[in-house]
């Protein structure tokens, strides 16, 4: 059986294939690399969408794969079992990515070049430079949008990095907005405990409080490549857990 488990409660599920025959489901095609890792010199070739790849090896996330006649690393995320079909071919010819806000959906991967994908990196000006680094829809990219849809743009301070993770203490060192113990409606909730990689943590919209302390959240990128997710964190999970800070914008 040809396999690897999910890691429950993490941003970085890997995914579960039963057969070592797979699919390449970036639409931008998938970078092979002569190692397990990202590093500006270790690219082989780009497989194209939908090319087929014969699974040698794994490490973790990574996969050594032939395709071809080249053999290298690729990252597992971008891999399917079924043959795939692009999602923008779906979409009306005469649809602008002006026309409507995206529209997203819980399970559904945002790509670099998806339509969703696309449209979000316009409207905030691709602040993280995530489109221009080819990459999937990013946690920090959606709730920077979810916020601006509340008519707030985030005035950023110089202070780097700018992961999900780090949120909480960015906004609370700069003084700007209010860093709170409690979540509430229309805040972002920055995970900074409880996760694979901490340093780099996650970061969600939180969309509704309820009478149990329970919250309702949305997100990107979880689990990735890129994918809209939303579900409903027990007062356990936000605050002992992820030990979450909450950022009120407004």
């Amino acid at each position: 059986m040809f396999s690897i488990n999910e890691k429950s409660d993490s941003a970085d599920t890997i995914p579960e294939f039963s057969t070592k025959k797979l699919y390449v489901s970036s639409e931008i095609g998938l970078r092979m690399r002569s190692t397990p890792e990202i590093k500006a010199d270790n690219v082989i070739i780009t497989i194209d969408f939908g090319k087929e790849v014969f699974v040698i090896q794994e490490q973790d996330k990574w996969f050594k794969v032939k395709a071809d006649d080249k053999e290298g690393w690729v990252s597992c995320y971008y891999l399917t079992e079924n043959l795939p079909v692009k999602q923008s071919a779906d979409l009306p010819k005469k649809e602008s990515i002006d026309d409507v806000l995206p529209v997203f959906k819980i399970g559904v991967q945002n790509l670099a070049n998806d339509i969703n994908t696309i449209k979000l990196r316009k409207i905030i000006n691709d602040e993280f430079g995530r489109g221009a680094a080819g990459d999937e829809l990013q946690c920090v990219e959606f709730v920077h949008y979810r916020v601006m849809l509340m008519g707030i743009t985030i005035i950023w301070p110089n202070e780097r990095p700018r992961h999900g993770g780090r949120w909480a203490t960015i906004f609370e060192n700069c003084g700007k907005y209010k860093v709170l113990s409690q979540p509430k409606a229309g805040c972002a909730m920055s995970f900074t405990s409880g996760l694979k990689n901490s340093n780099i943590g996650h970061v969600a919209f939180v969309e509704e409080i309820y009478n149990d302390e329970s919250i309702k959240i949305s997100e990107a990128n979880w689990p990735p490549p890129g994918k809209y997710n939303e579900r409903i964190l027990a007062r356990s999970l936000w605050q002992d857990k992820y030990k979450g800070g909450f950022i009120d914008f407004s």
